[in-house]
């Protein structure tokens, strides 16, 4: 069931909320645990007794790690309950991208299984990880916690399909005091998210379809451009749009959940990239890959550039089991080394060389984004080369005008909005009481206006999955 769904706006969202609401404080979490099973189950009943297994293992030996006193027992657990979840990530999302390549090497002819994906895998399984290691390493104490906040953690309809990659400590605890200002905000702050996916996300999504859907032969320099720049858009409304939308729902339901956007695209390197971009997974292979490693600590250079190394990498692999990813992964690792060793763009004097230096960045995070929509790496590869070898076709490059002109409107509302124009318009507005007032009322009318305009979109048939849904 997609969130964006009239199913889940109309019925499944406000049903739960009163459900929620009219359930006695001690029991309000179980309720919860319930509503979120049953919403995985409508999504991916296939897998339902699977995750819930897993779930309940994951639960289950994590009390046992934090009540054991034993060293050696704690590890053996912490390892077991480790490997359990990474099998079953590995099973279901790499056992066909490992067949085909020992097919590919070795000429065999080893059947693709073809396994469908459970719902949120990628993301159920680093909360897990997450939850387990914290246990573990002692940062939680679950001496005065219920078994069912734990379930609840793991599970919560809001973040299990796409994240964010909440932390238990901290950042998944319920608001009591100030729950009804919590709930307007997260109302606020699900219709914002809901904008972004349906009139932005979606939009640009027809555009980018049709580029990417293209043979090779066809694609002219401008069309692929033009492809590129509105897919690098398109999933940055889209992730964002999720992330706001499940930070809104948690907030309706009193949990505070992390920021995990922060206008990326503002970023003066690739670095600070993605100190911007899907924050709780950078904040994820930091805690739990990076330092663990040795992180910037060790004394050697070269166990750094090791460290961030295997980082990319796992990151690339994380987000799809295809070459495309690694190569994606390795490129990154490749820049941000880079810039570790020169101290690129800090080192930088000159206004216009920062300013070519951003400008760089942002191609080459656009370059990323072709590599990473491909449905292969090669294929990747065949459209940078089209980006940067002009080539020509007189069909594709009428279409390029015709669909900047078709789409002006929502190009230029993506460009703009891909910048902080609201914080930079509330910055302006500090201490002008009336003012501030007067734009806040029109800012909230416009976002109404809009969510009904959306809702008109979904209502037509107008609606497409989630990008990171598949993750």
């Amino acid at each position: 069931m997609e969130i964006t769904s009239m199913l889940f706006l109309l019925c499944f969202l406000p049903v739960s909320l009163i459900i929620y609401y009219v359930t006695g404080d001690k029991a309000k979490e179980g309720v919860l645990l319930g509503i979120s099973l049953f919403f995985y189950a409508v999504g991916s009943l296939r897998y339902f007794l699977l995750f819930t297994a897993v779930v309940i293992i994951t639960v289950a030996l994590g009390r046992q790690i934090h009540k054991a006193e034993e060293k050696r027992i704690r590890k053996l657990l912490f390892i077991a309950a480790i490997c359990i979840n990474v099998v079953i990530l590995c099973y279901y999302k790499y056992t066909d991208f490992a067949i085909i390549t020992l097919n590919q090497l070795f000429d065999s002819d080893i059947g693709v299984r073809n396994l469908l994906l459970p719902m949120g895998i990628s993301f159920f399984t680093f909360k897990a990880i997450s939850y387990l290691s914290d246990v573990y390493l002692e940062r939680i104490d679950l001496s005065d916690i219920s078994p069912v906040h734990d379930a609840l953690y793991l599970s919560f309809f809001a973040q299990i399909q796409s994240g964010p990659l909440t932390r238990y400590s901290g950042s998944f605890q319920v608001e009591k005091e100030k729950r009804l200002d919590l709930f307007s905000d997260g109302v606020y702050r699900f219709l914002i998210g809901f904008n972004k996916k349906i009139l932005l996300a979606n939009t640009l999504n027809n555009i980018t379809s049709e580029v990417f859907s293209n043979s090779i032969e066809n694609l002219s320099t401008p069309y692929i451009w033009l492809g590129s720049i509105c897919y690098s858009l398109q999933l940055f409304f889209d992730f964002a749009g999720y992330s706001d939308m499940a930070i809104g729902i948690s907030e309706m339901f009193g949990y505070r959940c992390m920021e995990n956007f922060d206008y990326p695209y503002i970023t003066d390197s690739v670095s600070r990239f993605w100190r911007r971009w899907h924050i709780s997974l950078s904040q994820w292979f930091r805690d739990y890959i990076y330092i663990p490693l040795g992180g910037s600590r060790c004394e050697k250079r070269s166990k750094i550039y090791r460290n961030l190394f295997i980082v990319w990498i796992l990151t690339g692999i994380w987000h799809g089991a295809n070459w495309n990813f690694v190569f994606w992964g390795f490129c990154y690792f490749l820049l941000i080394a880079f810039e570790r060793a020169t101290g690129l763009p800090d080192k930088i004097s000159s206004k216009l060389l920062k300013f070519i230096y951003r400008l760089l960045t942002l191609l080459f995070i656009n370059c990323q984004w072709v590599i990473f929509r491909a449905d292969d790496l090669r294929t990747g590869l065949q459209y940078l080369k089209r980006m940067f070898i002009p080539a020509s076709n007189d069909i594709t490059e009428k279409r390029t005008v015709i669909m900047i002109r078709e789409y002006f409107v929502f190009i230029f509302a993506a460009l703009l909005f891909s910048l902080p124009v609201i914080p930079w318009l509330e910055k302006k507005l500090e201490g002008k009481k009336w003012a501030k007032r007067i734009v806040d009322t029109i800012l909230g009318l416009a976002i109404i206006f809009l969510f009904v305009w959306a809702m008109s979109f979904v209502i037509a048939g107008q609606n497409n999955p989630f990008t990171y849904a598949d993750f």
